[in-house]
């Protein structure tokens, strides 16, 4: 079968669909790559499950480069789950109020690669131009998982629910964004939407035109589900799936497959079906 074909990945454990793909590109050449993706499908409580083992050794590795961080640090600029849950799990306005006021400063006084926004801080302050009916356009933020909970909740109530292709969620904003940059470094997420069932079951989308698989895939694809379940909660659904869709998936920088070779070892001898990787 040529490489060059579109890979499916679907695992029940997040740590495995990683794995997977970083076993996958490890195994293929960049230029041949094709558009990668990534679905996880088991959760417990709104939780996806984890092969810890897997994940410790990837952080171990991370630890040791110049400029990396842990899959925990990755995941909270998508969604800080830690401080959602020690602020009581907030409903959705009220804790994007807390972060835009309280955590977000305190995120960009820490680390200056924070200083163009994080993803969640996109999410819930988006800005735009919006023109009246008269006079020029004007600027105006949107918190936007705030605006999707609302429509929800109307519609909801109406005994109806809203249409699919509202639940979307922008974090690339043209203006500030095509710089012509060689090297942007952020954003990478360019997209989130949700979807949903008659089973009442949610789904968190995601699209990345290109995604570094040992600097971010993992703390990606854990931010990720980590806000399925944020938004799972205020629309009363049960989070089931993470279906990211990945452009180009790239090992990451100054990273080579010698010293990745352990960590793919440890991979491969936690895999279920280890006859087919």
């Amino acid at each position: 079968m040529p490489n060059n074909l579109p890979q499916v990945i679907e695992e029940p454990n997040l740590s495995h669909a990683w794995g997977r793909v970083l076993l996958h590109v490890l195994d293929n050449s960049k230029r041949k790559l094709a558009p990668l993706v990534v679905s996880v499908t088991g959760f417990t409580d709104g939780l996806a499950a984890e092969d810890m083992e897997i994940r410790k050794a990837l952080d171990a590795l991370l630890v040791t480069k110049d400029r990396k961080f842990s899959s925990k640090v990755t995941a909270l600029t998508i969604f800080p789950y830690d401080a959602w849950v020690r602020r009581g799990r907030l409903p959705v306005r009220e804790f994007t109020d807390w972060y835009l006021k309280d955590f977000f400063p305190r995120l960009q006084a820490r680390n200056k690669l924070n200083g163009r926004g994080t993803y969640f801080e996109r999410m819930v302050r988006f800005q735009g131009s919006k023109k009246p009916k008269n006079g020029p356009p004007q600027i105006r933020e949107k918190n936007q998982l705030d605006h999707l909970i609302s429509i929800w909740r109307r519609d909801r109530e109406k005994g109806g629910s809203p249409r699919h292709s509202a639940l979307q969620v922008s974090v690339f904003d043209p203006v500030q964004d095509h710089t012509g940059g060689k090297l942007l470094g952020f954003p990478c997420l360019q997209q989130v939407s949700f979807s949903y069932d008659e089973a009442d079951q949610l789904a968190v989308n995601a699209y990345y035109p290109t995604q570094y698989v040992v600097d971010r895939a993992y703390g990606n694809y854990l931010g990720l589900c980590h806000l399925g379940h944020f938004m799972a909660r205020d629309m009363g659904l049960n989070f089931v799936r993470l279906n990211c869709f990945v452009g180009l998936p790239d090992l990451g920088s100054d990273l080579n497959k010698e010293e990745l070779a352990p960590l793919a070892d440890l991979i491969r001898s936690r895999l279920p079906n280890r006859d087919d990787v």
